[in-house]
């Protein structure tokens, strides 16, 4: 036989919390209805008390009007003066509604009710002998109204109904008070009820509050403290997590299911470990290239996934069909690169279509023609696409010799291994494909040089020939030729030269980038001392002021071409600022992010914003500029500053002058403490000599 304890932790919550609701609200809402039926109860006797109290006050009332119409008579009977008829006027006015408020709030009580209505009656049957009586007097029958009062009927009449009324008024006194007892006693009983529902209502709810506590706060507490034992269990390398909970309810049921989770848990971070170590494996790109990955690829599955086959399928976009890329053990050299319709594999074909695993039982019962390759290799099948970017390129095919149902396929495992495999085939697949293009870019780059620089040659010989017979003709028959000849040949002797110089320019442009040393830490400070000191006789002649702020930030770099890029800048801004009287160069720099931006400015003719970006093309020069130049200086510039990954621009907002910014990689921080260029800007600007 069950005990009340074994009954109870067989029950659900759902039970437990019901029967608690029951045995905590049953008793209350029984003590509920018996205490509102008290207070209705009480309510009524308590209206007819107060109707009791109120047809009490109308019946005197009613004797009231009664000794008004006595009185008013005698009054009028003395005097004969119509003054005296106002109260029996008024009560004349109010009798039939006060007998008729008496009448209805004594109406729960019959005989009382007919009481009040024989009184009124009585009442008004007095005041009409008295107006019968004062017609008379006003009809001068005195005598007989005189008679009529000394005989005494007229006030009899009058003091037995001021009687009655009193009889009435005493009846409605001792009902009142009757009422008023009652009334106590129920208030007694309502608030003892009260009092016993309280105390019945906090017994049962601290009954209800351990019985819940004992089934639903205690398990509670217990189910928390144990999940604080899961990553110790999980550390632990697997051990058991044991809840003290032994209910069967739904707390009971959430218990074992922890305690079943902890094991899944256990099982799946085994698994993610396999997959991240099989992962690393496959992932590791070996001499072998792609194609070892691919192996690698289905002899892991096969072990880890305990099939018997595994095949690596992609599709070939351009013919439609599958190519078996790997397979697992011997049937990778009977598989290898071997193309498989499209619809021989209808698993296949909807994994990767609908992007979901796929699964097909009982495949050797399927004997159509399209599908009896497909099935000599297993019973049972599980396709998994492999997705790249979240669109499909392959399927990972895994099989079995005997029939397996669906959920006997570790499906969860399957799809963390595809979902390496198609990682590792991405890499390799982009690996070679970069190795491929590397090699044929760098091919195709030596095969331009070679070219470029045969074709310098070619063209560079004819220039040299066509100068050198200019000047052979020029020294030879010079003195015998025309001035128009002599003019023909000496611009055929500059046309040779210009085409040599272009050659030689162009493969000065083509050389920028073919330096192979490591980059370097430069100090722009000291290139741009050497470049000034380099420069010194033409800016003492010109009188260019140099002003160059120190310190500049430091940045990687080949010395020689930052030289070369100073030196370029310089020099253009030399040339385009000679018309003015006080020619001014100013070389700045600032940093913004990992990068350091340079500016150098001058205050000569500028540039027009429309050739702003065109004169960093080879041989582009302004049409407003007379300084001699070949053209390629600025295009130097920008192949220099885009080889270290920067840029290059004419600043947009120069109004007077123009102004080059390039940004270059940024070494370390500005540093007051290394040496300065040779002369200081602010030393140079007091003597009044060009900075050197």
């Amino acid at each position: 036989m069950l005990t009340f304890v074994q009954w109870w932790d067989q029950l659900r919550v759902q039970q437990k919390v019901w029967t608690v609701v029951l045995v905590l609200c049953v008793p209350l809402i029984a003590a509920l209805v018996v205490h509102v039926t008290l207070i209705q109860q009480l309510r009524a006797v308590q209206q007819q008390h107060e109707q009791a109290v109120q047809s009490r006050g109308q019946v005197r009332l009613l004797l009231s009007l009664a000794v008004d119409i006595e009185d008013a008579f005698r009054g009028y009977l003395l005097t004969r003066q119509d003054e005296f008829l106002k109260p029996m006027q008024e009560a004349e006015s109010s009798l039939q509604p006060t007998v008729a408020a008496a009448v209805e709030l004594a109406g729960d009580k019959p005989g009382l009710a007919d009481a009040i209505l024989g009184l009124g009656e009585r009442a008004t049957a007095l005041l009409e002998s008295k107006h019968s009586l004062i017609r008379r007097v006003q009809t001068g029958h005195l005598d007989k109204v005189l008679g009529y009062v000394r005989s005494g009927k007229g006030l009899a009449l009058s003091d037995a109904l001021r009687r009655d009324i009193k009889n009435v008024e005493g009846t409605l006194d001792r009902r009142i008070k009757s009422l008023a007892a009652e009334e106590a006693g129920l208030a007694r009983r309502a608030f003892w009820g009260l009092l016993l529902a309280v105390v019945l209502g906090l017994a049962l709810g601290l009954s209800s509050a351990r019985l819940l506590t004992r089934s639903i706060t205690r398990p509670l507490a217990a189910l928390q403290s144990s999940t604080a034992t899961l990553e110790k269990s999980i550390e632990s390398g697997g051990k058991a997590v044991s809840i003290p909970i032994g209910s069967s309810d739904e707390i009971g049921q959430v218990a074992r299911t922890f305690e079943g989770m902890v094991g899944h848990i256990h099982r799946h971070i085994r698994e993610l470990e396999a997959i991240n170590g099989i992962g690393t494996e496959i992932n590791t790109i070996g001499p072998d290239g792609l194609d070892g990955v691919l192996r690698r690829i289905t002899d892991r599955a096969s072990e880890m996934l305990q099939v018997d086959v595994c095949l690596v399928m992609l599709r070939h976009e351009k013919m439609a069909c599958w190519i078996v890329e790997a397979a697992s053990g011997p049937w990778h050299e009977k598989l290898h690169k071997t193309v498989m319709l499209w619809d021989e594999f209808p698993i296949a074909v909807r994994s990767f279509e609908t992007g979901n695993p796929s699964i097909g039982e009982d495949l050797r019962s399927d004997r159509r023609p399209a599908t009896i390759r497909r099935n000599l290799m297993g019973e049972s099948l599980l396709s998994i696409p492999l997705m790249s970017h979240g669109k499909p390129f392959g399927v990972l095919m895994l099989l079995l010799e005997r029939k397996v149902a669906e959920n006997e396929w570790n499906i969860r495992l399957a799809k963390g291994f595809a979902e390496q495999a198609a990682i590792a085939i991405s890499n390799a697949r982009l690996y070679e494909e970069a190795k491929r293009q590397s090699k044929d870019l760098l091919n195709r780059l030596r095969y331009l040089e070679s070219q470029a620089e045969t074709l310098a040659h070619d063209l560079k010989g004819p220039g040299e020939r066509m100068e050198e017979l200019a000047d052979m003709m020029l020294a030879e028959y010079g003195g015998r030729l025309d001035e128009k000849a002599t003019r023909w040949l000496r611009r055929m002797q500059g046309y040779g030269q210009d085409l040599s110089d272009r050659v030689e320019n162009l493969l000065e442009v083509a050389r920028v980038g073919a330096m192979q040393e490591s980059v370097e830490a430069l100090d722009p400070a000291l290139v741009v001392g050497d470049v000034l000191k380099a420069r010194a006789g033409e800016l003492e002649e010109r009188k260019v002021r140099v002003h160059v702020a120190n310190p500049l930030p430091m940045v990687a770099g080949h010395r020689a071409y930052l030289r070369q890029v100073f030196d370029n800048l310089i020099s253009n801004a030399v040339k385009f600022c000679k018309d003015r009287p006080d020619p001014e160069v100013r070389i700045e720099a600032c940093l913004k992010g990992d990068l350091a931006q340079f500016s150098v400015r001058d205050n000569g003719c500028g540039i027009p914003p429309q050739q702003r970006d065109r004169v960093f093309e080879p041989f582009v020069r302004l049409e407003s500029a007379s300084a001699k130049g070949s053209g390629i200086g600025l295009t130097i510039v920008r192949r220099i500053i885009e080889l270290y990954g920067g840029q290059v621009w004419i600043e947009p907002e120069s109004r007077d002058g123009c102004t080059v910014m390039f940004t270059l990689p940024v070494l370390g921080m500005l540093d007051s403490t290394r040496p300065r260029a040779a002369v200081s800007p602010e030393r140079s600007e007091r003597e009044g000599k060009p900075h050197a």
